[in-house]
């Protein structure tokens, strides 16, 4: 094959590719506003999911609240009401079923288990007064953690031992929000610059992976991995969701500020499952609001 055709072949594949990501549409499936005793959720800001299970942190109401989800379908509302856990805002689910709940108030993050029993702190070890402000599972049990204490990402393995260190950018900035994924490669989601920062697995130290979207999303407050190339990103202010590639191109928004089905107001943090299915947790609209997504 020529140079010419060699290059004439990268520029469409380039090209392409970013139009494949970004045709991705979110079909409602409707919202969810209450548990199975029809005690409604106030300010809800954290959402796990599986396939076959979605959990609410239902936050203002200092609880969370397990229901069954086949098929897009969701059913159930069990309430789980802990002592522990008086302002639950994140949560993540690991490969055995339990449930990983980042508390406000405590500034920690306990560990459940599949059931809804309290099992303990994660205490890391290895680093002092963490206070996280964030937090994500990888496939491995992994844990990793964005603390304010040392302006880092720290990585724990399944004893909650530190295993790694990454410091965050010493610049101005707000990070919120971090995600990692199959490959390793880190991001920190900064909301003041709008930006994404990251760090491949091996790598020592952040680096910026987009810039200038402060005309794209308006203070986001949370970022996941699609698992098949894209970032989703969580624009709080801007009632919306932004998709962005793995290389931090902007690939475009989905849904809008509003009330009806299949707009949000205040969204917080996102979850997918496996098969396809986005749950929100609609903080300004006091519900969780399900989609398909479809490309």
């Amino acid at each position: 094959m020529s140079t010419s055709m060699k290059s004439a072949l990268a520029l469409l594949l380039l090209c392409a590719a970013p139009a494949a990501r970004a045709d991705i549409a979110l079909v409602s499936r409707g919202p969810v506003y209450a548990d199975a005793k029809a005690v409604p959720f106030q300010a809800p800001e954290g959402v796990a999911c599986s396939d076959g299970g979605l959990v609410v942190a239902d936050t203002g109401n200092g609880r969370l609240v397990r229901f069954d989800w086949k098929d897009g379908v969701v059913s159930g509302g069990t309430e789980i009401k802990l002592a522990q856990l008086t302002y639950p805002i994140r949560l993540q689910l690991d490969s055995k079923g339990d449930l990983l709940v980042l508390d406000r108030r405590a500034k920690r993050i306990a560990r459940l288990d599949p059931k809804g029993a309290f099992q303990g702190w994660v205490d890391p070890k290895g680093a002092a007064n963490v206070v996280p402000l964030a937090f994500k599972v990888d496939a491995a049990d992994a844990l990793y953690v964005l603390d304010q204490t040392s302006g880092s990402v720290l990585v724990l393995d399944a004893s909650g031992a530190v295993t790694r260190t990454v410091p965050l950018p010493k610049r101005p900035a707000i990070f919120v929000d971090l995600a990692v994924d199959g490959a390793g490669t880190i991001y920190a989601l900064d909301a003041a610059g709008s930006e994404v920062w990251s760090v491949e697995k091996a790598g020592a130290e952040f680096k910026p992976l987009s810039k200038g979207l402060k005309d794209a999303m308006s203070f986001p407050s949370y970022l996941t991995t699609d698992g098949k190339g894209a970032l989703l990103v969580s624009d709080q202010n801007g009632n919306g969701i932004v998709l962005l590639g793995i290389d931090g191109s902007y690939l475009g928004r989905r849904l809008s500020i509003g009330w009806s089905e299949g707009a949000v107001y205040y969204p917080v943090q996102l979850c997918l499952t496996p098969s396809g299915e986005l749950a929100v947790a609609d903080r300004g609209n006091n519900r969780i609001d399900l989609f398909t997504v479809t490309r």
